[in-house]
């Protein structure tokens, strides 16, 4: 008995190796695998051999004779290998609610839990709770699930205050993998009582980046935007609830402007308008187009005046399906516009279009000269000028003259690359010069109403 004792004893006395800290695990990996490709040239092959490694867990297994897979088909996890992504991986958990670790606790256990239904790999056997924040009308938290060299993100949301089973419930799983990525946009609805609501949106970067918000944009005759930027007091994060993304993001790390767009995940309210419609098209369309111009505007922190219509008619037929459109467009105090395209959808419209807003293109100008894309793969551009223009010319970059024809009561669609227009001018009866606008957004083949997204990570 007292050798049997003794023996306990000893063993407890044995030192506690804790487990190792997953990020720390990976980190060593990343660089080891960094080191190996700068060691030799040998290089080429390895990295070669690890494109072709299959994905972590069960997504290439193949089916049974019946055609049913044997095991779940899990979503392949990214390679960890992008300074941001590692110093986003190794951010402290972001959020008003980080400091309940207890609730922090829970999250990891609840999600660790449920890697199946979310079909990420349990060889993920990590999970790190990157953001935990209650916005208004909502509570949303961040999820990272690691392994030794690959990571997938999960998010979820739910009404104020949920608990972790219904933000699993409200978690889902993508119908692709979504990109390991510093910055993350979501659009996803918050539930109440029932009902859906305003999208709740979020931004995610490493602990240390700058965040700046702007609600002040104003487009100038130029077509370029002057607007002024205010810092949050968040550490790398923004998260906006109902009604609080009229605005512009800006995400500044080690003093390099990384990032800089609309508030994530809005677009503006689309609605299609379909020639099957019951409703008065041209009506309808004007409507609509006014409330996604507005919509737009907020979306990208944009000032202006409620829109007004510049046209309506239908385009001509070398434009696929030549639909019924509406122009209209909105001015800021420095004397630039915004212009918004709004057209008819041919024959039943897919109930998708409404939210990718595919049936509408936009454009910057003047209050006396307007150019926006016309539908289809460079198909043309729609100029819309005064009254008492009969004529237009659009010009490249070079200053080279790529278009110029007859205007109707200041409007036509003349068949161009829009992307060849950098400037269009316009003339009256005497040959006299009205308007000459630059129309940089056209030149630059963008979704973007008047400013480029900065993608820099």
């Amino acid at each position: 008995m007292t050798d049997e004792i003794r023996q306990a004893l000893a063993r407890l006395a044995e030192p506690v190796v804790p487990r190792p800290d997953p990020y720390q695990r990976l980190l060593r990996r990343v660089r080891r695998r960094r080191r190996r490709r700068l060691a030799a040239a040998s290089v080429v092959a390895l990295a070669m051999a690890a494109t072709t490694l299959p994905s972590l867990g069960a997504a290439d297994r193949q089916p049974t004779a019946d055609g049913a897979p044997p095991y779940q088909a899990y979503q392949p996890a990214s390679l960890v290998e992008e300074p941001m992504v590692l110093r986003l991986l190794g951010s402290p958990t972001r959020g008003n609610l980080a400091g309940d670790t207890a609730l922090i606790a829970a999250i990891e256990r609840g999600y660790r839990s449920a890697r199946t239904q979310l079909l990420v790999d349990p060889a993920l056997d990590e999970v790190r709770v990157l953001l935990a924040h209650d916005a208004p009308g909502a509570r949303t938290v961040v999820v990272a699930f690691l392994g030794d060299s690959h990571a997938l993100l999960r998010h979820g949301s739910g009404r104020p205050g949920a608990s972790v089973p219904e933000l699993l419930d409200q978690t889902g799983t993508p119908d692709e993998p979504l990109p390991l990525e510093p910055y993350l946009f979501f659009g996803r609805h918050s539930l109440v009582d029932g009902r859906h609501v305003a999208d709740l949106a979020v931004g995610l970067a490493p602990a240390g980046c700058r965040v700046e918000t702007s609600v002040d944009g104003r487009i100038q005759p130029d077509g370029s935007v002057l607007r002024t930027w205010q810092q949050t007091s968040t550490d790398g994060f923004v998260v906006r609830g109902a009604g609080e993304t009229t605005e512009r993001w800006q995400f500044t790390c080690d003093g390099v402007v990384r990032h800089a767009g609309p508030a994530a995940g809005t677009i503006g309210p689309a609605q299609t308008i379909s020639s099957d419609s019951t409703t008065d098209i041209p009506a309808a369309l004007t409507a609509s187009g006014v409330r996604e111009l507005q919509g737009l505007l907020g979306s990208n922190g944009l000032t202006g005046p409620t829109p007004r219509v510049v046209w309506t008619g239908r385009l001509p037929a070398w434009v696929p399906g030549a639909p019924t459109a509406a122009l209209v467009s909105s001015c800021s105090t420095d004397g630039g516009c915004a212009g918004l395209l709004k057209m008819e959808t041919v024959g039943r419209a897919d109930p998708e279009s409404a939210h990718l807003a595919s049936d509408h293109r936009t454009g910057t100008g003047t209050p006396g000269l307007i150019a926006v894309p016309v539908p289809g793969e460079a198909a043309g551009v729609l100029v819309a000028g005064p009254e008492s223009a009969v004529r237009a010319e659009l010009l490249d970059r070079t200053g080279r003259t790529v278009a110029d024809g007859p205007l109707a009561d200041g409007v036509a669609a003349f068949r161009i690359d829009h992307r060849q227009v950098s400037r269009v001018r316009v003339f009256d009866n005497d040959d006299r010069l009205l308007r000459d606008v630059a129309t940089p957004r056209l030149a630059a083949d963008a979704a973007e109403l008047a400013e480029p997204t900065v993608w820099a990570w």
